[in-house]
């Protein structure tokens, strides 16, 4: 079965387009698809293109750029690598689209995945014990929670550890090669 979608719209966000054809298949990263974007809100464009192949997307808390793209018949993976690099974010279809914002450029140079646990320690141990991990140096702001915490990540995306981190150590991060980790407060 072939199904064609084709979505034209105009507004405050820009003009869009999307169009997406190919089989109700297995692995919606095959869809083709056909789009273009001004200036539209990276969480809005990939909304867009998970409903049209058929999956949620789950956008974690942080801020991506405005997506300006036009893309022709492509796969639906090329678009989502094209949108994230646009945007600053990252993703993985498991089950949903799981899509992670970046703070900076630098961010998206972090080794992919990642796997720690550690069990009541001090979230500065945390951080050290990540950048160790990824062979980064790290910076920690002395203001930092000082609670001990607990957590095991198994394979996840090196930033979407990090967002949940922060998240719970109410703290902000951002990485750059030459500079390495940074975690500080949030403001």
């Amino acid at each position: 079965m072939r199904r064609l979608l084709i979505l034209l719209c105009g507004g405050a966000m820009g003009m869009f387009a999307l169009a997406v054809r190919g089989a109700a298949a297995a692995d919606p990263l095959e869809a083709r698809v056909t789009i273009s974007f001004s200036s539209a809100p990276a969480a809005h464009v990939i909304e867009r293109l998970a409903a049209a192949a058929g999956v949620k997307a789950e956008i974690a808390a942080g801020s991506m750029r405005p997506v300006t793209i036009t893309l022709t018949n492509v796969k639906l993976v090329t678009a989502l690598n094209a949108v994230c690099d646009n945007a600053f974010c990252t993703w993985r279809l498991a089950g949903s689209l799981k899509v992670t914002p970046l703070p900076s450029e630098g961010s998206a140079l972090l080794p992919p995945r990642i796997s720690l646990a550690l069990w009541d320690v001090s979230p500065t141990d945390v951080f050290r014990a990540l950048g160790a991990a990824i062979g980064a140096a790290v910076t920690i702001e002395p203001s930092l929670a000082t609670d001990p915490v607990s957590f095991n990540f198994k394979d996840v995306q090196t930033a979407e550890a990090l967002n949940l981190l922060c998240n719970m150590l109410q703290c902000a991060w951002d990485f750059d090669p030459q500079r390495g980790l940074r975690v500080m407060q949030k403001r």
